[in-house]
């Protein structure tokens, strides 16, 4: 691990995720991102359909362009990173266990003393993969927390509890949210749930490393209706701490 485990370690599905979900803690308090789903597929792969979605006919050039991407955002954060170059599941012909993915984890998250993994919000197999893998190997004393995966838990909005907006009577994200954890299977207190509001430098931070995504930010700000750069759901950050 490049990162000294005293820093906060983030553990990203993909390439954007970390920086999505728990910018502003990066920014805060610059730590260090493991990211999992990062690996160049094969030359010749046809174009999945989010590439397409999202302009890219050359899946092994689009990947090279997320990891330039990525080393841009991350630089305007202080944060450092390991990547354990494991295929994406839209370029993956054979199926990844838990427990492959768990094994290369574990050196990078060995010592580490603060985790924050995904809580897998939204059911993406990936974020399911690196959440259950995550928690296998991660250090038995280490203090653990689920962030909420951005975009997808911004489907519906945040609750007012989290961003202070006035309650909608029609709209209460609070029980989908905690369905999604409910789902997961994973032991949490509903009481642990820390809302980060992001100050102003911490704020301008992020958009500039979420801004770095550009391959990736129109259609993942689609799926939550432009809340990912929505001037003031993007201040905000949700995190469950895990029940040891």
């Amino acid at each position: 691990m490049t990162g000294p485990t005293d820093r906060p370690v983030v553990v990203s599905p993909h390439l954007d995720d970390a920086v999505l979900s728990c910018g502003g803690l990066l920014a805060g308090s610059p730590g260090h991102v493991v990211t999992v789903f990062c690996g160049v597929p094969p030359e010749g792969l046809a174009a999945p359909m989010w590439d397409q979605l999202t302009g890219a006919r050359d899946p092994a050039a689009r990947m090279c362009d997320r990891l330039a991407e990525d080393d841009a955002a991350l630089a305007a954060l202080g944060a450092t990173t390991d990547r354990l170059g494991l295929l994406d599941e839209q370029y993956r012909s054979e199926p990844v266990t838990v427990d492959a993915v768990a094994a290369a984890l574990g050196p990078a998250l060995s010592g580490v003393t603060v985790l924050h993994v995904p809580s897998a919000v939204g059911g993406h197999p990936d974020h399911v993969l690196t959440r259950d893998a995550s928690l296998a190997s991660a250090p038995p004393s280490a203090e653990v927390w689920l962030y909420a995966d951005l975009p997808y838990s911004l489907a519906f909005g945040w609750p007012a509890w989290v961003d202070g907006r006035e309650p909608d009577p029609l709209l209460d994200p609070t029980p989908w949210l905690a369905d999604e954890l409910a789902a997961a299977g994973v032991d949490v207190d509903a009481r642990s749930a820390v809302v980060r509001a992001l100050s102003d430098g911490e704020a301008a931070r992020k958009r500039a490393a979420v801004s770095a995504y550009a391959s990736q930010l129109p259609a993942l700000d689609a799926l939550c209706g432009a809340r990912l750069t929505d001037p003031v759901a993007s201040r905000f950050e949700l995190a469950w701490r895990l029940r040891l």
